[in-house]
């Protein structure tokens, strides 16, 4: 559970009570306060490394810290470097979940979904490093999902981590996007289609070999309706042999040729 050492109603923080708190664990993150605004948090979070007018936190290095915004307001966490280094926090934790996935009305499927490592709740850190593969029945169905405890204490539903990824598209590393594999597709061609290639890429990237078929549900769930039906023609098309990596490349060429079309249409018009 989370040590409650500052107050939600003000700013003001009990910094020497909050490090002392801090050193007592070191590696693990310690609630410090909620602030009245992200940048104040934000603020904070900067000078406390430094020890930059807080001298509770000398010397410079003894902590670390990060502010995230909660439902109760944006808030920062602290931990003390002794004995580190300690794993870094990752830009965002990816988690299998399950999901109605199919084509079929009340298919079951799973979904992998990248959401922000932080507790939806409280702001402390998720058990990012605690992911667990588990199997479910869901409507006479088995699937593997991912279960995990979070350090604070408070849980995550899978309903609330799906519609949590439905607000956070997963950004695309180019580098990992355009890498190994089989018609790895292009975003930067992909015209009207380039943000549900990215969507797929970055899916890819996350999950090897994944399949075309959890690729399109994936791109229905995200909003993007027409790349979704698209790939699920060319993937009955193909019999059920594509991967999410061809679909890819198929969108980016039916995009490459769309917005072909529209300049040559442009062209002939003007």
């Amino acid at each position: 559970m989370r040590t409650a050492i500052g107050s939600p109603h003000r700013t003001r923080v009990d910094h020497p009570a909050v490090a002392e708190a801090a050193r007592a664990v070191p590696g693990e993150w310690v609630y410090a306060a909620t602030y009245a605004s992200l940048g104040s948090a934000e603020s904070a979070a900067r000078r406390v490394p430094r020890a930059e007018r807080i001298p509770a936190y000398e010397p410079a290095g003894a902590f670390e810290a990060y502010a995230v915004t909660t439902a109760d307001g944006p808030v920062l966490w602290v931990r003390s470097t002794d004995g580190g280094p300690y794993p870094s926090l990752p830009e965002r934790m990816s988690v299998r979940i399950p999901a109605m996935t199919g084509t079929a009305p009340g298919e079951v499927g799973v979904l992998t979904v990248s959401v922000r490592p932080f507790c939806q709740t409280c702001g402390g850190p998720r058990g990012w490093d605690r992911i667990n593969p588990v199997e479910m029945h869901i409507r006479n169905s088995l699937v593997v999902v991912d279960r995990w405890a979070n350090p604070c204490g408070h849980g995550d539903v899978y309903a609330d981590v799906l519609e949590e990824s439905r607000r956070m598209p997963a950004p695309v590393d180019p580098a990992a996007a355009r890498g190994k594999g089989h018609h790895p597709g292009d975003p930067d061609r992909a015209g009207v289609f380039r943000a549900a290639v990215e969507l797929v890429l970055q899916a890819a990237a996350e999950q090897r070999a994944m399949h075309a078929k959890p690729a399109a549900a994936l791109l229905r769930l995200h909003g993007h309706a027409e790349a979704a039906s698209l790939v699920e023609a060319k993937l009955r098309a193909e019999r059920g042999h594509m991967s999410a990596k061809q679909a890819a490349h198929f969108l980016t060429v039916e995009g490459a040729a769309r917005r072909s079309t529209g300049t040559t249409r442009q062209e002939s018009t003007a």
